[in-house]
């Protein structure tokens, strides 16, 4: 009699009770690896961003407030020589939507002649750039929307803005981003903007934000107490933060997404625990006959003990497995658009929460079957038999 043999055999014991229970350790673990996905994600673009030496500096009241564009000249007056700063890039906030939908892109006016360089990650060709800059209706668009509404390099498209004085602006795709970082980005030439809002006679040439690409870290950190410096006590007080934090505190203002998906896998872990422990408890006290003859026919009381162990290890796997499997198959084939996200714009499945998830049950299953195990292995044979004869 296997090992293999005598597990198969207890888990068709009741099967009804052993379905119900790989289904509650499959949809916890499910959400697990998805909420575990999307807070690497997010760790992920965070690191991206603090890579490319950004700085944000914007109005200390809000966003909201903008900005003078003569900022500008000022912040690059720091430092004339271009020896911790490359370039100064000022950022209007646009709110445009594709017209008789919805959903709002991230769409942002940016200063045409540094555009390039303060994103450089957006990774623009010669012959790209040298479209951005001699066609003022040049715009770069991330692939998410691109793939929504099925626009390509050369298309010429039109978006109305959700904001006074509420622009309709007529566009021409110059790339399209590959990079997941800036799936949801729209960006497009500030002057292109203002002259169109002039138009209008609506005269507003001020920035939401102005991005200063810095050559260091150290560079970016006596850059930003120096621009806070420049405007305090003036009209214009600024908040320079870099990038990371700057994402950061955004995605708080949404909701503290990373903490409350951390807490949901907390939540989740000590959910299967419980379960598993539950149903490990109650197979042993049903089966105590049972293993007290096998004990009685010559099974050793390590063996008994494993046989226990791992049936709940087995149980709490294969449970997992059921739930985790297809997210990870759907997440691999189709990938979520979060249009809504902040820097995610595409989650993916990760393999840390696949590895994690397969190891947390398999702890799971050991610390659930332990005490069982244990239980067994200092039962009585004779006492058991009498106990239930």
């Amino acid at each position: 009699m296997t090992l293999t043999y005598v597990l198969m055999q207890n888990l068709r014991r009741n099967p009804l009770r052993i379905g119900l229970t790989a289904v509650a350790f499959a949809l916890p673990m499910a959400i697990f690896v998805a909420a575990i996905s999307l807070v690497v994600a997010m760790a992920q673009a965070a690191a991206s961003m603090e890579k490319e030496l950004r700085l944000g500096v914007h109005h200390k009241t809000s966003l909201v407030n903008a900005l003078p564009e003569g900022m500008r000249r000022k912040i690059e007056a720091l430092d004339p020589d271009r020896r911790r700063l490359t370039a100064v890039c000022g950022m209007r906030w646009f709110g445009g939507r594709v017209p008789n939908t919805q959903n709002t892109l991230t769409s942002l006016a940016a200063d045409a002649d540094t555009f390039p360089i303060v994103y450089s990650d957006t990774h623009m060709q010669p012959a790209e750039i040298d479209e951005w800059n001699r066609n003022r209706q040049a715009c770069v668009v991330g692939m998410s929307p691109a793939e929504q509404y099925g626009w390509k390099v050369g298309d010429r498209i039109t978006l109305e803005s959700t904001i006074p004085p509420y622009t309709q602006l007529e566009f021409k795709i110059v790339k399209v981003l590959q990079n997941k970082e800036r799936a949801n980005f729209f960006w497009f030439r500030r002057d292109f903007l203002v002259e169109s809002w002039k138009a209008l006679n609506y005269d507003d040439p001020r920035c939401n934000i102005f991005w200063v690409k810095c050559k260091s870290a150290d560079d970016m950190h006596s850059l930003q107490k120096e621009i806070d410096a420049l405007f305090a006590n003036t009209p214009d007080e600024t908040k320079s933060e870099d990038e990371n934090t700057f994402g950061a505190n955004f995605i708080q203002a949404a909701g503290n997404i990373p903490g409350l998906m951390q807490v949901m896998s907390i939540v989740v872990v000590v959910v299967i625990a419980m379960v598993a422990g539950n149903t490990m408890m109650m197979s042993f006290r049903e089966r105590t006959r049972e293993l007290a003859v096998f004990k009685a026919i010559g099974f050793q009381s390590g063996r008994v003990f494993r046989i226990v162990l791992a049936e709940s290890v087995l149980l709490a796997v294969g449970g997992s497995l059921v739930g985790i499997l297809p997210v990870t198959l759907y997440l691999l084939w189709y990938p979520i658009k979060l249009r809504q996200a902040g820097p995610v714009g595409i989650l993916e499945v990760s393999w840390i929460a696949v590895i994690g998830s397969m190891v947390i049950a398999l702890l799971v299953g050991l610390l659930a079957g332990f005490w069982p195990a244990f239980q067994a292995l200092r039962l009585r044979t004779t006492d058991a038999l009498r106990r239930v004869a």
